[in-house]
């Protein structure tokens, strides 16, 4: 199949013989957006691409081929000066479809060719997900093909600069089918090396044209660990480092029911007695371990406590008030009542006593709520009792209710359950309800369905634990800020927790370079408000953003929160600035791009004049060294404005011909590093451009009037010159000498 792919877009691809140049032109206009290609809309790597663009905002449309009208070059922009696309994602390389006989191509000849000369007229790159390797790719043949599962790609230099969040090595998952290829020469570079000197994933610059495409060989979907690591590098590149949208890495952890004691677990009836014969309840002993590994870990834990629980002789209370600034405090009701059916009376005691108890003992936020099993959240009384008790964030539970919704005055914030369960304090506990729950009849309960598989086999320890870290993983990499939450069960006796989250920060700080990002629960909340309103404002076509001139603008309809990734604004976080900027309705809005940045505009040296050579100097950059800069020069009106590139003026030096004679001249020079290369800044233009000058020539002799004697004063006339006016005349001796006047 695959070898059929790749011999079919050889045919395609040499019949376009392209020139021209792979970037940006300064005065064109591209609209910050990304166009995402599949044939069909059922490769794995399209879906990969799909959910990667929506978890960081970016905009994007999607063109699936055998369901769309052809691809025209007005289809991708509008004449020479107006890029509807930013960057070009491709699921497959060849984009081709099963007819039920045979494979073809998605794309006629005439659509791929306006695709090629669209980017090569914007300097518009392109990334193939997953391709079939071959010379079209800068690539050999394959020297093998199948699963990958196993294999470790290593980060190559070039690959740390395009990838500069990842520590250097990239797993990939199994059942990811992909191909070992070495490179062809040095337009391909190498971003991810394997087995064999091959390529798994690198840049080829087309030598015909000067196009970039980064190819992958190894495909692979959203839940694929090597489709994590590599996703947001990915965009990043594609984008040139500036783009519409938003990525952090987040992990917080609720410790629920801190304080009062927890139903245990019955391994022998796979039960939870009520009241049970042994109930949990952390110590003084576990305050301390949670201290300790806290302070190792760099995560900070949140006790979401029920301080009806809490006796001021009693060790445990002692031990957690000793150390209460190590821990984060949230409100979770007085005594953990199920708040379904409970009267308005009720709700707010229960939430005032709690607010009362920590007043002068533990710092909370008033206005954040977790109620016990997430209840009340449909009751009717509840709306008023968070207005009268000042609730203003109010916890869910994220496998019932995933999206955040306003009750009454109070934002919900949807968390992430774990499979670490609330009533196990042992791992064999732990293990017994994990399989109870995942074993089908007679062995446990679980019922297959689309939302849920079974276990065929009793999971051990280590299957558990690496099972459970992959769904937290995973959510850590989501770019979502939903909060975790445990029990205080799981901090006694084994200390489950720990277990399954050090595996968890294991793997992160195995890949990932960045911190991990603890938010309150009100700051996750209005972080997902964020997001789902930026969401919402592009649905409505609320936002126009594009790049010129080395700035972005931005133009919304209404005020609008926009994420912004290469800008000036934010912060850094993985090598590369990014934050959200409120834009209100009006004219577009200028961001400065963050890195490389000009902090002295160019120059230009020389004389304006016909046959005359202008040198340009690129100014003063900040940024991330080593700096590279392209220069383009622009022909200006007379006062200096309407400025238009001039075609092949791309060199540092620029030779001033007839053609300019009226105009000015300026030079736009563009800033690259590894982090962004679209900014760009230019020169003050020169004066008007004039006719070369025409030397003097002399058409008649100077003279000298007056006596030639000692002490008398000689007069010179210039004579008549031809030539450029103002002409000079050199200078002359006023008087002569007593030895001049004796000759």
């Amino acid at each position: 199949m695959t070898r059929t792919l790749g011999a079919l877009f050889v045919c395609v691809t040499l019949a376009m013989g392209l020139s021209g140049s792979a970037s940006t032109a300064p005065g064109q206009r591209v609209d910050l957006k990304v166009l995402l290609l599949s044939a069909d809309g059922n490769e794995p790597s399209y879906e990969a691409w799909r959910v990667a663009l929506q978890r960081e905002g970016v905009p994007f449309d999607t063109i699936i081929a055998t369901q769309a009208a052809p691809i025209t070059a007005a289809t991708l922009a509008e004449g020479t000066t107006r890029a509807r696309y930013q960057a070009v994602v491709l699921a497959t390389g060849a984009l081709v479809y099963y007819n039920g006989t045979t494979y073809a191509s998605s794309l006629s000849d005439s659509e791929w060719a306006a695709l090629r000369s669209f980017e090569r007229s914007f300097g518009i790159r392109q990334v193939s997900a997953f391709v079939y390797p071959a010379p079209e790719y800068g690539l050999n043949y394959p020297i093998f093909a199948g699963d990958m599962g196993g294999v470790v790609g290593s980060l190559t230099p070039a690959g740390q600069s395009t990838f500069p969040y990842l520590v250097g090595t990239v797993p990939i998952d199994r059942f990811a089918y992909g191909y070992q290829a070495t490179p062809i020469g040095p337009n391909f570079k190498t971003l991810v090396g394997g087995p064999n000197g091959s390529a798994l994933a690198g840049v080829y610059t087309h030598p015909d044209d000067g196009r970039e495409e980064l190819v992958v060989t190894v495909d692979g979907n959203s839940a694929q660990l090597h489709s994590q690591l590599l996703r947001h590098g990915l965009l990043n590149w594609v984008t040139r480092g500036v783009y519409l949208g938003h990525e952090r890495n987040y992990l917080e952890l609720h410790v629920d029911d801190v304080f009062i004691e927890t139903e245990r677990w019955d391994t022998v009836t796979n039960t939870t007695p009520d009241p049970s014969p042994r109930p949990i309840r952390m110590t003084s002993a576990d305050v301390s371990r949670a201290v300790e590994w806290s302070g190792a870990s760099g995560i900070k834990l949140d006790m979401v406590f029920n301080a009806e629980g809490a006796i001021s002789t009693d060790p445990l209370t002692t031990a957690l008030l000793a150390n209460k600034n190590k821990f984060g405090w949230i409100n979770h009701t007085w005594s953990h009542p199920n708040l379904d059916n409970a009267t308005l009376a009720v709700i707010k005691s229960e939430i005032q006593k709690n607010i009362n108890w920590a007043s002068g003992r533990v710092s909370i936020n008033k206005r954040e709520l977790v109620t016990g099993e997430h209840s009340g959240l449909a009751n009717p009384n509840m709306p008023q009792a968070l207005r009268d008790t000042g609730i203003r964030s109010i916890a869910a539970d994220n496998s019932r209710q995933p999206e955040q919704y306003q009750l009454g005055p109070a934002l919900t914030v949807p968390r992430h359950p774990t499979n670490v369960y609330y009533n196990v304090a042992t791992r064999a506990e732990q293990l017994d309800e994990y399989n109870y729950v995942y074993l089908p009849p007679p062995d446990g309960s679980c019922v297959s369905s689309p939302t849920n598989t079974c276990r065929s086999q009793p999971a051990t320890w280590d299957e558990y634990v690496a099972s459970e870290a992959t769904i937290m993983f995973r959510h850590l990499t989501g770019n979502d800020p939903r909060p975790h939450y445990v029990h205080q069960a799981n901090l006694a006796e084994d200390r489950v927790l720990y277990t399954v989250v050090d595996e968890v920060l294991r793997r992160y700080r195995s890949y990932f370079r960045p911190a991990l990002v603890q938010l309150s629960q009100t700051n996750a909340g209005q972080a997902l408000l964020r997001s789902q309103n930026w969401k919402s404002a592009q649905s409505a076509g609320q936002v126009t953003a594009y790049l010129s001139y080395g700035k972005v603008y931005v133009q919304t309809t209404a005020t609008t929160e926009v994420p912004l990734t290469g800008t000036s604004v934010g912060e850094a976080y993985g090598g590369q600035r990014s934050g959200w900027a409120t834009v209100a309705a009006g004219p577009p809005v200028a961001f400065s791009i963050a890195d490389p940045s000009n902090t002295s505009p160019p120059t230009v040296s020389g004389n304006a004049w016909e046959g005359q050579t202008l040198t340009a100097g690129s100014g003063s950059w900040s940024g991330t060294a080593p700096i590279t800069y392209a220069y383009q020069w622009q022909r200006c009106d007379a006062a200096g404005a309407d400025c238009v590139s001039t075609a092949g003026a791309t060199s540092q030096t620029y030779a001033v011909t007839a053609a300019d004679i009226g105009s000015r001249l300026r030079v736009v020079v563009t800033a690259s590093n590894s982090v962004s290369s679209v900014n760009s800044a230019n020169s003050a233009p020169t004066a008007v451009v004039t006719a070369a000058p025409v030397a003097p020539s002399n058409t008649a002799a100077p003279t000298v009037s007056g006596t030639p004697q000692q002490g008398q004063t000689l007069t010179a006339a210039s004579g008549s010159w031809s030539g450029t006016a103002p002409t000079i005349a050199p200078p002359v001796p006023s008087r002569i000498s007593p030895m001049q006047a004796h000759r």
